[in-house]
């Protein structure tokens, strides 16, 4: 299990009600589910179509953007991003780029966001904004085939 955040990260600045609300509401779930039900976290962060509270949703996305979560991104966001490049997973695993893709993937950046946008049925156009292997997944698309 990974260490708590410093209190220091859990802090708001002075705002409105409704979302510091939300802000503990979604902290609450999360270390619930940190410490009483670990596996049905990762579950959880694992199935990128599994309905979650806003609130939790965001606490997660924190906790990946810190990569305060043991998560395997190139497992979880790849094969979803690959669905949005017009690639089949299964029939790419053998290719010899995909080494490099699972790479990079495991050591993006931005893997909060990617998670949220894979979660929320990000376009194609979305996923190409940040995504580091967006080029990458263009060249292995295969051509229109001519009918």
């Amino acid at each position: 299990m990974s260490k708590p955040r410093p209190l220091q990260e859990l802090l708001l600045p002075p705002g409105d009600e409704k979302q510091l609300h939300d802000f503990l509401e979604g902290e609450r779930a999360l270390l619930e589910l940190r410490c009483c039900e670990p596996k049905a976290l990762s579950q959880l962060i694992h199935d990128l179509a599994h309905p979650m509270s806003p609130s939790l949703e965001q606490a997660i996305a924190r906790c990946l953007a810190s990569r305060e979560l043991e998560f395997a991104a190139a497992e979880t966001l790849l094969p979803s991003m690959m669905h949005r490049f017009g690639l089949e997973p299964g029939a790419c695993r053998l290719d010899p780029a995909i080494h490099s893709l699972r790479t990079v993937c495991s050591a993006c950046p931005k893997v909060a966001a990617c998670w949220l946008a894979l979660r929320h049925q990000a376009s194609q156009e979305e996923c190409r904004g940040f995504c580091p292997n967006a080029e990458a997944l263009e060249t292995l698309k295969p051509p229109p085939r001519d009918e």
